[in-house]
């Protein structure tokens, strides 16, 4: 029997480039609801540090920015 699990803390998503920016989008199919949960989060995706920029109401789609050769926005609590 071949066994599968279910990875905790991670969602799929999309990521793009553009200019001076790296953006990873992914949906939220509850809306606001689910948006909320994540505005004060950080994703980190190929060792990079993405921080909310906002989202679409009318797509249910929420958008993650990095800035390339830009400050960083995070900090890490130690």
């Amino acid at each position: 029997m071949n066994v599968a699990s279910i990875a905790s803390n991670k969602i799929q998503v999309n990521h793009t480039a553009f200019e001076n920016r790296e953006f990873l989008t992914f949906s939220v199919p509850n809306g606001w609801d689910d948006v909320k949960k994540l505005t004060n989060k950080v994703l980190t995706y190929n060792n990079k540090d993405f921080t909310f920029s906002g989202w679409n109401s009318d797509r249910n789609e929420c958008f993650f920015v990095c800035l390339v050769n830009g400050p960083s926005f995070v900090a890490t609590i130690r």
